[in-house]
């Protein structure tokens, strides 16, 4: 009984790499974007973009309110956060650096069933590479990926936009598999606070 289940077991993992095989099927990272939100302009979103630029070495853009809300004191049209979109090559290096600092861990609820993942960092310090300054203080910052195959380009293209089926888009299981395989990624229920 056991040695039929442990069958099953190997044979799921290797579907993903069976269709994998067919150039179109095999999913690559498209993008990582990094995200922090402040909730109001002037000095402090200009230290979190700093906090940014630091991380990816990249100039962030705004995001503007789109809503008034007046119990936050928002209006439409001003920046409240940044964010920065790294992709291609920069993208995997960057994830690589970033994951050390979960030590390799993300929750299996942390992904949807389109290749989309993300999960939350509280302080910018503990990414590798990056040092403390004391004008722009700590940071915490959302850190968000997708997953996708080749020819996803067609749904947001301008000219002859065209439906994806849902096949071609990366299920949860098959995103969860390919951290797994490519960035050593152990899928978890639930990741403990270490405190020192």
């Amino acid at each position: 009984m056991t040695t039929e289940i442990k069958k099953k077991k190997i044979s799921n993992t290797n579907v993903f790499d069976e269709t994998w095989s067919n150039p179109m099927k095999k999913p690559y990272l498209e993008k990582i974007v990094l995200n922090i939100g402040v909730g109001t302009g002037g000095e402090e979103l200009e230290r979190a973009a700093a906090v940014l630029k630091s991380i990816s070495g990249k100039e962030p853009k705004k995001m503007l309110s789109k809503k008034n809300i007046k119990e936050f004191n928002l209006r439409q049209g001003r920046p409240i956060g940044v964010k920065v979109t790294i992709r291609g090559e920069e993208a995997e290096k960057l994830l690589k650096r970033i994951l050390i600092v979960q030590n390799n861990r993300m929750l299996r609820k942390s992904f949807d069933n389109y290749g989309n993942f993300g999960f939350g960092i509280v302080e910018h310090i503990t990414i590798p590479g990056v040092e403390y300054d004391n004008l722009i203080g700590i940071w915490g910052l959302d850190v968000c990926g997708r997953i996708i195959r080749p020819g996803m380009r067609i749904r947001y293209r301008r000219a002859h936009r065209a439906k994806i089926p849902k096949h071609h888009y990366v299920s949860r299981d098959e995103a969860r598999y390919f951290l797994e395989k490519f960035f050593k990624v152990k899928i978890v229920e639930k990741i403990e606070v270490e405190y020192f």
